[in-house]
């Protein structure tokens, strides 16, 4: 059992990490190996990644019902029980899932919706939204992207999560400045695009995220 927990536990970890790797080091050997398709490639690992986030919902769910259905009483209760009526809902949520949240798997439902499945769907909206405005910006100012770029911002904002993601486009704009000025100063070249400072404004996120966030006050948003 806990072999199982400690898997479930760290396995986003491990995948996100070795996504992130991947990707990086791909970026870097663009100029290496012109024969690689940057762009398909960073397209199917964002891919992946949403998959393996939705796959992964789909597995703590599970789990979470399988621990309250081998528990006591209190634990079979929750999984045989319809929300209760005290509990406030949306008209969205009463008018169109009314009748799901009342049966005997409403509660678990409802709680699953609120421990596993928000975080994902607000996450996939939040980042393709992102994708859509780099997909904007780089139609009206191409020098601002490489081949695959706009795919590479939006892998990364899967990879960082929610809500991390809230950090990400401001540091990301910080190391733009900071990339930016040591390219001019070393390399003499004006322009920066942003696939680099978008890969460092993630590894800092991934290694000091949950400190920026509680130093920030915004755990508020964590779902």
């Amino acid at each position: 059992m806990n072999l199982g927990v400690n898997l479930l536990s760290w396995s986003p970890v491990v995948f996100l990490w070795t996504v992130f790797i991947v990707a990086a080091v791909s970026y870097n050997l663009e100029k290496t190996f012109k024969i690689l398709n940057f762009r398909l490639g960073f397209k199917l690992l964002a891919i992946s990644v949403l998959i393996f986030r939705f796959v992964y919902a789909i597995i703590e769910s599970v789990a979470q019902y399988y621990v309250w259905s081998r528990g006591d009483e209190i634990g079979k209760a929750l999984i045989n029980s319809p929300l209760s009526d005290a509990v406030p809902l949306s008209n969205f949520l009463q008018n169109n899932f009314g009748a799901i949240l009342q049966s005997k798997w409403g509660y678990f439902l409802f709680y699953s919706w609120g421990r596993f499945w928000i975080n994902v769907l607000l996450l996939s909206l939040v980042a393709l939204c992102f994708y859509a405005i780099l997909v904007i910006l780089k139609k009206y100012n191409e020098r601002f992207f490489k081949e695959g770029e706009t795919y590479l911002g939006l892998l990364l904002c899967l990879i960082v999560g929610w809500p991390n993601l809230i950090l990400f486009v401001p540091i990301t704009f910080v190391f733009v400045v900071l990339v930016s000025i040591f390219r001019l100063l070393y390399y003499k070249e004006p322009y920066t695009t942003l696939g680099m400072p978008m890969l460092l404004a993630s590894l800092v996120i991934m290694l000091f995220g949950g400190y920026l966030i509680n130093t920030l006050g915004l755990a508020v948003l964590i779902i």
